[in-house]
């Protein structure tokens, strides 16, 4: 992997925060407004589809109900995220891999399928000093896998993919990165043939 970095690149959810909670109770919340059936939490293709689609494809997978799906929407974009903030957890040393980050002169940004509570919950933890730049759900029209975020992300910095590594931990982190030929690592699970680190300080040796 090609060192001397200029750009780190991470996702938000399962990597910058332990969101799972918070993320369940969530939609928990969101079928008990609308009668629908809660996430099973033993049905491992729907949890992660939760963790790590957009809103909106959730809501689709919860309900076959095109108006339903459309009233959801609406209501959902009058909730504030706040109410679970309680339950995020960041993860282990990632202020401290941050802090290390921006006092080697690196800039950092976010791209995440999470919406436009990304901000606020920055804010929540005092973490959004540490990132120059963010790409969430409605700053693009091609959420991941798509690349376009990342696109975005390294043409705002006027940089290449050969400048950029990306941290994230699914496969849908994993394709973008590959798509563009941006180096990738894992947090946390091995996801193909990328390397995994599992605490954040080890980003320290790929940059």
């Amino acid at each position: 992997m090609k060192m001397v970095k200029k750009l780190v690149i991470y996702d938000c959810d399962g990597v910058l925060f332990d969101s799972f909670d918070a993320v369940m109770a969530y939609y928990d919340f969101i079928c008990e407004e609308f009668g629908l059936k809660k996430i099973d939490r033993s049905d491992k293709k729907m949890v992660e589809s939760a963790m790590i689609k957009t809103n909106e494809e959730i809501i689709n997978l919860l309900t076959d109900d095109k108006k339903k799906v459309s009233d959801i929407l609406e209501f959902a974009k009058k909730q504030n995220f706040t109410k679970f903030l309680n339950l995020m957890k960041p993860t282990k040393n990632i202020k401290e891999a941050l802090y290390l980050l921006k006092s080697k002169g690196l800039n950092i940004a976010v791209f995440t399928n999470r919406g436009s509570s990304l901000g606020y919950l920055l804010k929540h933890f005092d973490m959004d000093r540490y990132f120059d730049f963010t790409v969430n759900s409605f700053d693009v029209t091609n959420p991941k896998p798509h690349p376009e975020g990342l696109i975005k992300i390294l043409n705002h910095f006027n940089l290449t993919n050969r400048d950029a590594i990306f941290v994230g931990d699914s496969i849908n982190d994993y394709l973008p990165a590959r798509s563009t030929d941006t180096d990738f690592v894992a947090f946390g699970n091995k996801i193909e043939n990328a390397p995994v680190i599992y605490d954040h300080l080890e980003i320290e040796g790929f940059i």
